[in-house]
């Protein structure tokens, strides 16, 4: 639904942005699409090929490679910024104290559905308020509009291991960071939209769910019980046997110290039950080997509309 992106692009009070569109290798209009709405824009448009799929991860670090701008905003096919948004973020940033903002991300907000505003209210007031990211994400559970200093996403850019990764592999690295936080919903989130990105329920994305997993240990198991911690070591090894990672590099992933050691062999037998079932019931995809095979042989191409 490109062209609910860019109504929402287009109706903005703010002007100073530039749009740019990854084409992941379809095969549709996309190309024709993106060229009409650039002849409608009055901003900037930048629209990035690929000559075959090689997934979400590739394409986001080619959108980071391309963006030229201070700050970057992610709009899936499935969203729609509300028009007071760009204005709204850009100038809570400014509110900030200048010596102050090395200790920022950047600016987020709620997310608002047909069904209503999302996430948990975790706060006890309509102002904008400074938080740890990763704490606000904890504490709300939900999607949300995020302006992200586009230097820390240049320099913390998605693990290229398959065609689909959790964005918490890179937000959990930079939401170590503070936010000023927004409590109000600055974009729309149409779900069951046409096309739509998410991970499906059966055993795909292995690899890079083992390292997602991995990457964000510190962060998903703070005030963890010994059975859940014990949980995730056995989900890590089942993801990474399906994902064909070698016992050595699983265990240089999941860490070096004595009792990550013996939490995964504590965890093995368990997390090989669980993978024979997988393989059994057939539910098991090498999506990595496919994802290896089109990085081979992948043209991207870049252009301004």
């Amino acid at each position: 639904m490109l062209e609910r992106v860019w109504q929402g692009l287009d109706t903005q009070t703010y002007r100073d942005f530039e749009w740019v569109v990854a084409n992941d290798g379809s095969d549709d209009d996309t190309d024709e699409v993106v060229k009409e709405l650039a002849e409608r824009s009055d901003f900037p448009v930048v629209l990035i090929n690929a000559s075959c799929r090689v997934g979400k991860a590739r394409m986001d670090n080619e959108l980071i490679k391309a963006a030229r701008g201070d700050f970057m905003i992610w709009c899936d096919s499935d969203d729609q910024l509300m028009p007071e948004a760009l204005e709204t973020l850009i100038d809570t940033w400014a509110s900030i104290p200048l010596e102050k903002r090395d200790a920022f991300c950047g600016v987020s907000a709620l997310c608002r559905t047909q069904n209503g505003i999302l996430g948990n209210r975790f706060y006890e007031t309509d102002k904008p308020f400074d938080i740890e990211w990763n704490e606000m994400y904890s504490q709300l559970q939900s999607d949300l509009a995020i302006l992200t200093r586009a230097e820390l996403l240049k320099a913390q850019r998605f693990i290229e291991v398959d065609f689909m990764i959790s964005e918490s592999t890179v937000w959990s690295r930079i939401g170590t960071l503070k936010t000023r936080f927004v409590p109000s919903p600055l974009k729309w989130v149409h779900y069951k939209s046409p096309n739509a990105l998410s991970f499906g329920g059966h055993m795909s994305y292995n690899r890079a769910h083992a390292h997602a997993v991995a990457m964000t240990r510190d962060i998903k198991e703070r005030g963890m019980g010994r059975p859940a911690k014990f949980y995730r070591a056995v989900t890590f090894l089942r993801y990474a046997r399906h994902g064909e990672i070698s016992v050595r590099k699983a265990r240089h992933m999941w860490g070096t110290r004595a009792k990550d050691l013996l939490g995964l062999i504590a965890a093995s037998p368990f997390a090989e039950m669980l993978a024979l079932r997988d393989r059994l019931k057939g539910k098991v995809r090498k999506t990595h080997r496919e994802f290896d095979r089109a990085n081979e042989v992948v043209e991207i191409r870049s252009r301004r509309l």
